[in-house]
């Protein structure tokens, strides 16, 4: 269960860009996983001097039946994440029995390195080259919502220690342009002229990727993508907005259902207690053994009611989504609250591990979004008061928050800044979005889509961080464009799964 936790926890015009290399370097296969083989290929740091220092980019395939292969597709949810695919025949990859069977699929363990999606960090034969940190990446002594110049301050100094702690020359070279030349470089070494594309979640290389090389493209599917095109204080207003829509979303199902543990009672406003209350007197989070690494002594953190809403985020994020052992974000949720109002709570704590406490996806993951979303303390003092206005019981905690929060004062410059990543000479494109995210809100998906000439936009009508998996519409509909090319009509919206 809190292996999906963990999971569910991603230019103005358009340029052609040749193939990476004239002569790619050919992939030497090994066995990996069940089914599948590995390999990895040499790629510039700093793809702006292709002659400069390598790095590795590791990638794995499970082959298509020969009978009905179509080609090549990249499963890919973007920085953070590794996603050898080490066994396709169980999990998210079961939904889809028609790609299993007509496409070679290739997952990468994207540079800086990661987390597989859904069960952690996979045993491979091969690894990309990862970002390592020496501190964590969140102090819960150092408020992410600073209201003061003493308190931003502070974290700064934080930001720049954590950032001074990571360890090699990756730091710099992560942001999505650079992860979709990587993605291409993938695609040589293989010697496929064309490739198809599923990218979920973060989903940023998948954008750039259209944009850089729309000509080697068959298809491409963007599940909740992240919109690059607003700047960050925007950014965070929207997010604000889409957490506490959520939360309130939330609060109405506690209201209705005997499912919600809080039942009976005034959420809100119990929640707000809890937050007032844990900024007097902290809440004791004991945290679970860090998933791939030494274990030390137990670890345990206190935290205020700052941490405690953006924690509150994460499982927000989940909505409505069923887990395996029949937990749910909402549930959770509510079993966290009601536990933390005894000064503890195992639910938070498993979350913090899973989010700021789990270094092997934080580390790439906060570098990357600080090339994409670079931010700076005049960004965090605009949009403090902004955000706490729009969002009053969750406070503005959002991911954007983390980002704009984490990315404050560090002294690697914003490779990627947002703006618009313009795309017109690809094939049609899918992209998805879900009514209730607030990873990816709707309004951001939809600026995604209107960015990318062509493409339909398909809407789920539920609360999920990724729709596909709430919804075997959503799902079923993916299948039939990548495999066969068969888009959903335009304004197609897949309707909610009720809440239980």
């Amino acid at each position: 269960m809190w292996g999906r936790i963990a999971a569910l926890v991603i230019l103005l015009v358009a340029v052609v860009v040749q193939p990476a290399s004239a002569a790619p370097e050919r992939p030497d296969w090994v066995p990996c996983g069940v089914g599948a083989e590995c390999a990895k290929i040499a790629v510039p740091l700093d793809w702006d001097r292709p002659d400069g220092p390598k790095i590795t980019l590791a990638f794995n395939r499970h082959r298509a039946d020969p009978a009905h292969r179509k080609g090549v597709l990249f499963m890919a949810p973007g920085v953070g994440f590794d996603f050898l695919l080490t066994d396709v025949r169980a999990g998210v990859f079961a939904m889809f029995p028609g790609l299993l069977r007509d496409f070679d699929l290739i997952g990468v363990d994207l540079r800086g390195g990661g987390v597989h999606p859904f069960t952690g960090r996979l045993p491979a034969p091969v690894r990309s080259d990862a970002v390592d940190c020496g501190l964590p990446v969140h102090d819960p002594g150092v408020t992410v919502f600073p209201r003061s110049a003493v308190e931003v301050d502070a974290l700064v100094r934080h930001n720049r220690a954590y950032e001074a702690s990571c360890a090699g020359p990756l730091p710099g070279h992560l942001d999505t342009v650079t992860q979709a030349k990587d993605l291409d470089a993938v695609r040589a070494a293989l010697d496929e002229e064309r490739a198809s594309f599923f990218f979920y979640g973060y989903a940023g290389p998948g954008q750039a990727y259209a944009r850089l090389f729309p000509q080697r493209v068959r298809a491409m599917a963007m599940d909740s993508p992240l919109d690059h095109s607003v700047p960050v204080v925007v950014r965070a207003a929207e997010y604000a907005s889409t957490v506490e829509h959520e939360f309130t979303r939330f609060v109405a199902w506690c209201r209705r259902s005997v499912n919600c543990v809080l039942h009976g009672q005034d959420v809100a406003a119990v929640y707000d207690a809890l937050l007032r209350a844990a900024d007097r007197h902290p809440v004791r989070l004991d945290l679970p053994p860090e998933p791939g690494r030494p274990q030390p002594q137990q670890t345990t953190v206190a935290v205020r009611g700052d941490d405690l809403a953006f924690l509150t985020e994460q499982l927000l994020e989940i909505g409505d989504l069923t887990l395996p052992g029949g937990g749910m974000g909402w549930a959770d949720l509510a079993t966290a609250i009601q536990q933390a109002r005894s000064g503890t709570s195992p639910v938070f704590a498993f979350v913090y591990r899973y989010s700021w406490g789990f270094r092997d996806l934080w580390n790439p993951m906060r570098a990357g979004m600080c090339e994409d979303y670079p931010a700076s303390p005049a960004d965090l003092l605009a949009a403090r008061p902004l955000v706490a206005g729009l969002a009053p019981h969750t406070r503005g905690a959002s991911q954007a928050w983390d980002a704009l929060s984490g990315c404050v004062g560090r002294r690697t410059p914003g490779t990627n800044p947002p703006r618009p990543a313009i795309v017109r000479d690809a094939p049609p494109i899918l992209i998805v979005g879900a009514e209730g995210n607030p990873w990816s809100p709707y309004g951001n998906v939809a600026r995604v889509s209107a960015q990318i000439r062509g493409s339909v936009l398909l809407k789920y009508a539920g609360d999920a961080h990724i729709a596909f998996l709430s919804s075997p519409c959503v799902a079923g509909r993916i299948e039939a464009y990548l495999d066969d090319l068969q888009l959903p009509a335009r304004g197609t919206v897949c309707p909610a799964i009720p809440t239980p």
